[in-house]
């Protein structure tokens, strides 16, 4: 079912990207169209950083264009996408397929490394994922039983609307059959978990790989997860092992000329993979 799910997005990802290429995938196209009106979009707060960037490239070349984005969480976004509350939506996970099922289209937009991040307190610099899901499940509580100082963990963990909660724990506990401890302070999105972790001795948490620097600037500091690093090129390269894709979806196949593939379209131009490395995140080209 996973390897069937993963291909049916792959497919419409690709009949998509056809489709807004065809409706203008040059820049100049894309900037030189009569885009008009009011739009919201929403979902994920780790693709919000790359939707600001290009709603606001879409809304200076267009005068008479307003789009707001959202952060609301992927399965909050996902939800109101299916709804008709919003016509875009942002995610950090792969779409359900009851989600795929309620004709929701996923288009890859960039990659991302979730970066394990810890307070400036905690003295290694190396988990095994094997180390990191029993820490999310609860079952090693002090530092000192994998090797550094006698410290209790204080877990942070995202809420559970979240899709970088979602892909954790796909990619660290299920494939151990885990399931996330009670015991954790919750926050609502990826600046607010750089925050905790910078501020509370003995924490851990994960962030999309744009937010690792709210952590280093405050003390904290990324740890290596069975020996690598999260960066641009190992995500690329596929040898970090918490990576994943960076969504938006539409409602049906996009509509040729509409707001939604433009969107689109400026992401995977070369102006949208800039927007992409600034967020600091990693282009899908």
């Amino acid at each position: 079912m996973k390897e069937m799910k993963k291909m049916l997005i792959t497919l419409v990802a690709l009949g998509s990207m056809g489709l807004v290429f065809a409706a203008g995938g040059k820049d100049k196209a894309t900037a030189e169209s009569t885009l008009k009106g009011s739009y919201t979009f929403g979902g994920s707060t780790t693709v919000q950083p790359i939707a600001n960037g290009i709603i606001e490239a879409l809304m200076a070349a267009n005068p008479e264009l307003k789009i707001s984005y959202e952060g609301l969480g992927s399965s909050t976004g996902l939800k109101q996408l299916a709804s008709g509350t919003i016509s875009l939506a942002g995610s950090s996970r792969d779409l359900k397929s009851s989600e795929l099922e309620q004709n929701l289209v996923p288009v890859v937009i960039a990659k991302d490394g979730i970066a394990v991040v810890v307070n400036k307190s905690v003295n290694i610099a190396n988990l095994s994922k094997e180390q990191l899901a029993a820490i999310y499940a609860g079952e090693i509580t002090n530092w000192k039983e994998i090797g550094g100082n006698d410290l209790g963990i204080n877990v942070i963990n995202r809420d559970e609307s979240s899709g970088t909660y979602g892909s954790f724990k796909e990619i660290v506990l299920d494939p151990v059959s885990k399931a996330y401890t009670k015991n954790a302070i919750v926050a609502k999105e990826n600046g607010e978990v750089a925050a905790k972790v910078a501020a509370t001795p003995g924490a851990i948490g994960y962030v999309g790989l744009g937010f690792v620097g709210e952590v280093t600037q405050a003390g904290g500091k990324a740890l290596s997860v069975d020996g690598i690093k999260a960066s641009t090129e190992t995500v690329l390269d596929g040898t970090y092992p918490v990576s994943r894709s960076l969504y938006v979806a539409s409602k049906g196949a996009m509509v040729e000329g509409s707001i939604e593939a433009a969107f689109v379209s400026y992401a995977l131009s070369p102006r949208g993979t800039v927007i992409v490395k600034d967020a600091g995140f990693v282009p899908v080209q």
